[in-house]
């Protein structure tokens, strides 16, 4: 695939991991008392890890949908496995001692958040998008291979 097509599944996976970021700062404004507690311990280190997290996270997405880095798509499928795993598996036990710490309405953004990646995720191994993580000197190879040369 050339540069100009992008595949939809991979335009999506980047959308929607775009969205979960967006509800992720959502989440930190309605629930700004928490927010600002911790910036009032920390606000260098706050602040600091705040923009050192988002750029991370977008440079990732620039990674896997621009740079077509097929080791980052599989690790972006593995992060979110393991995320789910921790959420689900941390939330049931800190519900299980009583000490867990925070709203209903955190928990259901949460949730969002994970299917937004997750979605995100499992859109970057449609049959579309795994011919976008094909190395393009592998692809011209292929196509100059399958066409007959004329002498």
């Amino acid at each position: 695939m050339s540069d100009q097509t992008m595949p939809m599944s991979v335009r999506y996976y980047e959308r929607l991991t775009y969205a979960g970021m967006a509800v992720i700062l959502i989440n930190q404004l309605v629930n700004w008392d928490r927010t600002a507690s911790r910036f009032t311990e920390a606000p260098l280190a706050f602040t600091v890890l705040q923009i050192a997290i988002l750029c991370i996270q977008i440079f990732w997405v620039w990674l896997v949908a621009h740079k077509r880095v097929n080791w980052a798509r599989w690790m972006t499928l593995g992060g979110q496995f393991a995320m789910m795993f921790f959420i689900g598996f941390g939330a049931g036990m800190l519900t299980f001692k009583g000490n867990a710490e925070g709203t209903l309405f955190e928990f259901v953004l949460l949730i969002l958040v994970t299917s937004f990646y997750l979605l995100a995720a499992c859109l970057l191994f449609t049959r579309d998008a795994t011919m976008w993580f094909v190395p393009q000197a592998d692809m011209n190879s292929a196509t100059t291979a399958q066409t007959p040369q004329m002498v």
